[in-house]
């Protein structure tokens, strides 16, 4: 049984003041396996994040299900932990105080929320700013802070929707490597929107392709890289051929989203 199944979902907005209806997604499939890392490309409105918000419970399908180990999605759960482009904080909070957040919610006792926090704060790096808030860290340090509370959870499914969109290059490609890290050590399921075709490639073990909207699945690429990847595997042939591919893939969607393919060359 894969672990989110995605099945025939589709997603219509209704029209406001008089206008006609959006289609954002045409009826889309996708399996995502038990410690799986997918990543999702495509053209800006083709229902990339829609389609996770979906899976998250934070939209609703218009047909079809999303189903986490067989159950269906109803709404939002601890079984699914969301990060987002906007790092979500709660800006009262520290650091510390942010990444217990659930767990508080979740009735876990103060000694065993303090052993929990420590241990993710270790692992993305901000020993020394427990007691920080959120306006007094980085814009890396605060999606850390983020990705530290989504798996202080323990969530089964990590749903990430351009989780590193707003940092700059250099701290977006440690971004990467941390959470590549965090993956390969807690071998969590995670489903990955991102716009950037290295990242894609870097982060993944399969890279899917929506298509302009309405959005469906277009192309499927495997990513056979082996564990634990680092920067250098950006430079490789192998990685570059991966790139030409889905650049073309991404090409041809984002000139049909924006009217069609007049003035592509050949």
């Amino acid at each position: 049984m894969a672990r989110v199944s995605i099945q025939e979902v589709s997603r219509t907005f209704a029209g406001r003041r008089n206008q006609p209806e959006t289609v954002a997604l045409q009826r889309t499939s996708l399996e995502v396996a038990d410690n799986d890392f997918v990543t999702v490309l495509g053209p800006s409105g083709c229902g990339k994040s829609t389609l996770l918000r979906i899976a998250a419970g934070l939209d609703f399908a218009t047909s079809g299900e999303v189903l986490i180990d067989g159950t269906a999605v109803t709404g939002p759960g601890a079984d699914r932990g969301m990060v987002f482009q906007s790092y979500t904080l709660f800006p009262w909070l520290t650091v510390r105080q942010n990444i217990c957040f659930g767990l508080r919610e979740k009735g876990i006792n103060p000694a065993q929320q303090e052993e929990i926090s420590r241990y993710f704060i270790q692992q993305v790096g901000l020993a020394g700013f427990e007691g920080h808030y959120p306006k007094m860290l980085s814009g890396g340090m605060q999606q850390r802070t983020a990705l530290a509370r989504a798996l202080a959870n323990d969530p089964k499914v990590l749903l990430m929707d351009e989780p590193f969109g707003a940092l700059d290059h250099q701290t977006r490609e440690l971004m990467q490597e941390l959470l590549l890290s965090i993956w390969e050590r807690h071998n969590k399921t995670v489903l990955f929107v991102t716009h950037d075709i290295d990242e894609s490639i870097f982060m993944a073990n399969r890279v899917v392709v929506m298509s302009a909207r309405p959005g469906r699945i277009k192309h499927e690429e495997r990513i056979d890289f082996p564990h634990p990847r680092d920067y250098r595997l950006k430079t490789a042939a192998t990685f570059t051929g991966h790139k030409a591919r889905l650049t073309e893939e991404i090409r041809l969607e984002t000139h049909r989203a924006a009217g069609g393919l007049a003035g592509l060359p050949g």
